[in-house]
This record gives C-alpha cells, structure tokens and sequence, in this order.
C-alpha cells in the first residue's frame, strides 16, 4: 500500500524523492503501470485524464500538489473520494512579492531602462507616483488581502472585490456585479488572485476589461481561465489597456504560435508567483497519509461545491 505520483517527472521526481527521505518505508510509484492498482492508497495529481481514477480501485485520497484544484474537478471525480489540496504557508507572501515586483517593472519602466542600457542610452523619466496608481485586487481571501498589505505599505491606494462582502483596514472593499464594475473603473493596476470557479470562469472578458480606464495594467496570478485571453489581446493592441504581467494562462505553456509569447506588452512568466515545496507537498501528503490509516479527519479537504 502507497502513493502514486501521477505528475510529469519534471515536478514528480523531487516530489516522489522527498516522500521517500520523509517516510521510506511508504512504498512510492511514479508511474501508473508499475503501480498495482488495488495498492494504491493516494494519487498525487496535478491533473487528470478520464478514466485514470477507475484503474485504481483502492484508492482512498486524490491529493493536489498546488492550492488550486480546478483540473482536477474538471472530470468526473467518485463523489465519495475525498480531495486534498496542498497548503503551503508562504504562498500568499511569495504571491504578493511577485505582484510587487512586476507592478513596479510596469510603473517605474525598467523593462524601458533595460531597453535604453541595451543600446546606450542615458535618458531619465519622471516617476509615476504610487499614490497615483490605484490598485484593485479580485480576491479577497489570505493571498488578495496580503496583496491589498503590501501595496498599501508602500503608498498605493488599494481597493479589493469579493464574491461576498469582507472588510479590510485601509481598502475600498466591494462585492456584487455593481461592486465589480465601480472598482473596475477606478482600477489602475488590476490584480485577479481568484481561486477557479464556474462563477470565475471567463470573468475578465471584453466587456469588464473594458470598463478599466485607459492605460490600466493587468497582473493575473489567479487561474489562466479567468482571462479571455483573445479580448485581453484586442484591448492591447487598441491602446485601452497599457499591458500585463500574466502568470497563468489558459494553455499551459501555450502553443509557440500564441499571441501571448511575443507581444510587446505582456510579460510572460510559467506559473511561478508561488510554489509549493516537494518537502511541503510531501509532508502534507504523509500526515494525511497517517490520518487515513488510523481513520482520523484528514487535511486540508476541499469543498467540491465552492471548488476550493
């Protein structure tokens, strides 16, 4: 009785490595063929074919490598198999540090800088004031509201919306459709740290991208999806939006002929605002282990119907 880790081996191997350092005496499968199907105990998985899950019909636990899970409720899941997420403790710190770091790329122009040392030149440009610069932040759970902490403590005006009403020191907080659109439109840098839900699903189209003021920046470290990435394509090739910093894309990677890769003014990064450790995915994944066996509540389960 084990684990398989059901994950490219690029990301699996360290995982399957520091399962084995932590608990050796837990037997770990990398591959689906040389698991025995009725062994296994917990699938590590970061996504799912149909029809994977009926070849294993002791499994007791699927478990997400990441926080989200949206690929794996996208296929049919047994209703009685529960699913764990991984929880890693610093996500919302690293997450904030990467939306720090690509607002100020946009706000401050380095990636202008860096253009102008390429070639010699020694030209300043007046600073964009960050009390200029209104931030609004889609999510407000620990990783939007650490977001809304950081900008603030550097002087940016921070406003956040919600799927349902919070309230933050310091921010303009909103909820609803009409709490959407009027933090919209008095956005200057936009963020979406929203987990994957059909609700979230295709929620930055034209129509609600557009409602951004002219010149606004888009800083994506929810889920790729939430993006209609060909909308976000026309507003910045018509001028209306002034650029973005996307971390997750609908396609990951996407195919070498997207838009997204070359476009002058998006920066592209392969989804890493935050990563789980191997050893925080192992660790996790062992204590739910030991849970499962003495049939004790397990970690950090998710609610299927809100789809976090």
């Amino acid at each position: 009785m084990g684990i398989l880790v059901n994950i490219h081996p690029s990301m699996g191997e360290p995982i399957a490595a520091a399962l084995r350092a932590q608990a050796p005496e837990v037997k770990v499968w990398t591959h689906r063929e040389e698991a025995p199907a009725d062994e296994v105990e917990i699938m590590l998985a970061w996504s799912l074919k149909p029809g994977v899950l009926e070849a294993f019909p002791g499994l007791q636990l699927l478990c997400a490598p990441s926080a989200g899970v949206d690929k794996l409720l996208a296929v049919d899941l047994p209703a009685g198999l529960p699913l764990a997420r991984t929880v890693d403790g610093q996500q919302h710190v690293e997450i904030a540090q990467y939306v720090l770091g690509v607002t100020l790329r946009h706000t401050r122009e380095l990636a202008l800088f860096d253009a102008q040392q390429a070639q010699g030149q020694w030209l300043r440009r007046p600073v964009r004031p960050a009390g200029q610069c209104r931030v609004g932040i889609l999510g407000l759970g620990q990783v939007g509201a650490h977001v809304a902490s950081v900008m603030q403590s550097i002087g940016y005006e921070v406003a956040g919306w919600s799927r349902s009403p919070r309230q933050l020191a310091g921010v303009a907080c909103c909820s609803g459709e009409q709490g959407l659109a009027q933090m919209l439109a008095r956005t200057d840098i936009l963020v979406c740290a929203l987990p994957l839900t059909p609700q979230t699903h295709g929620l930055l189209d034209r129509e609600r991208l557009g409602l951004l003021p002219q010149g606004a920046y888009l800083i994506n470290v929810g889920r790729g999806e939430q993006v209609v990435e060909e909308d976000l394509l026309q507003l910045l090739d018509s001028g209306h939006l002034a650029g973005a910093a996307l971390d997750v894309l609908t396609q990951e990677p996407p195919a070498p002929e997207h838009g997204l890769w070359r476009h002058a003014k998006v920066f592209v990064t392969p989804h890493i605002a935050a990563q789980a450790s191997a050893q925080t995915i192992a660790s996790q994944c062992l204590e739910n282990l030991v849970r499962l066996r003495a049939g004790q509540p397990l970690l950090n389960l998710v609610d299927r119907s809100k789809g976090y």
